[in-house]
């Protein structure tokens, strides 16, 4: 890289993927917060299955974006089977594509001491049995129209008609 062209760097927070609908709610809101707070110049998050985007369509909106340094922080509690060896398989490659990208992997979630504010916070406003399933309700706010979602064809599923009841 030339001296004298400033450093753009990006943020990618990798996570699994589900196929709920909705279910990525949560990482991409952490995403935006990051953006609103600044100290990097993209952040996305980029997932490795099911949801979209996924990583690699993350990493090439880091690049269109001048990225030039690209860290990657797992959007998980430790470093598992998907940071371990899942996050390699999609890394190596894009790495391979943009070698004057510098990439950067951040540790997961796991020990840091902040995460127990969230916790105690979260156990003190512990809800009763009958909200356990507004993350569901949640969700199907972001419904779209995929067969594979565990909420398809159900009475909490809006996007598409209900399935017959079974006898």
């Amino acid at each position: 890289m030339c001296q004298g062209l400033s450093e753009k760097k990006a943020l990618i927070l990798f996570s699994h993927g589900s196929l709920l609908c909705g279910a990525g709610e949560a990482v991409d809101t952490h995403a935006e917060r990051l953006r609103e707070r600044g100290g990097f110049d993209y952040v996305a998050v980029g997932y490795l299955n099911y949801s979209e985007p996924l990583f690699a369509e993350a990493v090439e909106g880091a690049i269109t974006a001048g990225a030039t340094q690209i860290t990657v922080l797992p959007y998980f509690l430790i470093s598992g089977y998907f940071v371990t060896k899942s996050l390699p398989e999609v890394l190596d490659p894009v790495m391979a594509m943009y070698p004057e990208v510098a990439f950067v992997v951040a540790e997961a979630l796991g020990f840091d001491e902040r995460l127990a504010d969230a916790l105690l916070e979260a156990a003190t406003e512990g809800r009763t049995t009958e909200y356990w399933r507004d993350p569901l309700k949640r969700a199907a706010l972001a419904c779209r129209p995929n067969p594979e979602c565990p909420l398809y064809g159900t009475p909490s599923c809006p996007k598409v008609p209900q399935r017959p009841e079974v006898l």
